[in-house]
């Protein structure tokens, strides 16, 4: 077999390459290859980091557009829409003010002369028998005036309980009465509910324009509402069975639509 002879031109380049002989070389530490500048084909390219990304909050940067949520012009928008649509909400939509009143002071007008008329008793009693020195009629005018007083202030105070604990308040769709001065109830009906509405009036009431509406529903827990005392209570009767057949009507009419 013929011998293989090295290639003088590999050698040469070898040579010229790294410039050193072969002593020199393998006195030379060994070195790691050259990483080749051009990545293989087959390696993807890294993707470069964004330029508005930042260690701190990556996900909303100080450079970039204000998030919706921290932005207080923002949040006032979104209270007043949601306050349109609560005031907007099934049940409550178009609903308005027909009718308000409370217990009509008129109602003690009887007694409000009556003792008044005790009261004229009393101080014609004082003024006739106070200069005088019988003791009896000085102690029958204190009696008295005590009394007056005692009855003055029950009815005074019967009149503020009256006036501020009852009112009253209609709409085009509901209806409440609300009771007590400290311990305040407030009960509301649908005028869907609505069955009856009647009057009840005492003779002197019919002459005072006074009266009871008494309004009566399907519902179990509170089947009959009271009006007490309310001033021209037929109005009142008129407007609570109008309100009631429109909006009865009116679902009616909603319904067929549908």
């Amino acid at each position: 077999m013929a011998a293989k002879h090295a290639d003088p031109t590999l050698a040469t380049n070898q040579v010229v390459t790294t410039g050193l002989t072969d002593p020199e070389a393998a006195a030379m530490p060994p070195t790691a290859p050259e990483v080749s500048a051009v990545a293989p084909a087959s390696t993807p390219a890294a993707a470069p980091a964004p330029a508005s990304a930042t260690p701190g909050d990556a996900m909303y940067p100080p450079e970039g557009p204000e998030p919706e949520g921290t932005n207080e012009a923002f949040t006032q928008q979104m209270a007043q829409e949601a306050t349109a649509k609560g005031a907007n909400a099934p049940g409550v939509e178009a609903e308005e003010h027909v009718w308000e009143g409370r217990y009509s002071v008129r109602n003690f007008l009887g007694r409000l002369l009556l003792v008044s008329l005790l009261t004229v008793g009393w101080i014609a009693l004082v003024s006739t028998t106070w200069d005088n020195d019988h003791p009896v009629s000085k102690f029958l005018a204190i009696v008295w005036g005590a009394a007056m007083g005692i009855v003055w202030l029950l009815l005074l105070s019967r009149i503020i309980q009256a006036r501020v604990g009852h009112h009253y308040q209609l709409t085009n769709r509901r209806l409440f009465v609300a009771t007590g001065v400290f311990r305040r109830r407030r009960d509301q009906l649908e005028l869907l509910r609505i069955k009856d509405v009647f009057l009840r009036q005492t003779f002197s009431q019919r002459w005072l324009s006074l009266g009871t509406v008494v309004v009566v529903s399907d519902s179990k827990d509170l089947p009959t509402f009271y009006l007490a005392g309310v001033s021209d209570p037929q109005h009142v009767m008129d407007l609570v069975w109008h309100c009631s057949r429109a909006e009865r009507e009116g679902k009616t009419v909603q319904v067929e639509n549908v």
